[in-house]
């Protein structure tokens, strides 16, 4: 068994005239990060492992749901390849990371969520109100009988797809 947590970094700030990769996140985007990582606790769904890109949103959007996870920050890995890495990258650096009996948790950027989740589910997942899959600070839940299969087009069973205005 291989437990996938994929999060998207929370909200960032477009206002801050910053480059893209050290842009930071905004109030609402801070606030959802503690939120998600206080029910992500609350609901026992704490990764053994993070794999974060580098980019400072995904930074910061990783610590502000470490401060919530009973988690130690030696078990958290910054690649630098997951900052705009397509599905296939992002699968890649999964199948580097991923152990059986092992819930990694993966905080990169859109569009490769999307398309990964969409990839590995067995089930087309659900889009939101909006139209969008992975929104910001979504975390989807997907599930493997053996790590193995975690590059198989469809081998994932979706358990959960959070996001922030649907379930606070």
């Amino acid at each position: 068994m291989f437990d996938l947590m994929l999060v998207r970094h929370a909200k960032s700030d477009w206002h801050a005239r910053k480059e893209d990769f050290e842009r930071p996140l905004n109030k609402r985007g801070a606030e959802d990060a503690r939120r998600m990582g206080k029910y992500l606790q609350e609901q026992g769904l704490v990764p053994d492992c993070m794999v974060v890109s580098g980019a400072k949103r995904a930074k910061e959007t990783a610590q502000l749901l470490l401060d919530a996870f009973s988690l130690r920050n030696d078990n958290v890995i910054y690649d630098k390849e997951l900052y705009l890495a397509d599905w296939e990258t992002l699968l890649e650096i999964i199948q580097l990371y991923a152990r059986d009996n092992q819930r990694l948790l993966v905080l990169a950027h859109n569009p490769g969520m999307d398309d990964l989740v969409s990839y590995i589910s067995s089930e087309p997942p659900a889009l939101s109100e909006s139209g969008k899959l992975m929104v910001t600070c979504a975390v989807a839940g997907i599930s493997f009988d053996q790590v193995k299969d975690v590059g198989k087009k469809g081998a994932g069973k979706l358990q959960f797809l959070l996001r922030p205005k649907e379930i606070f």
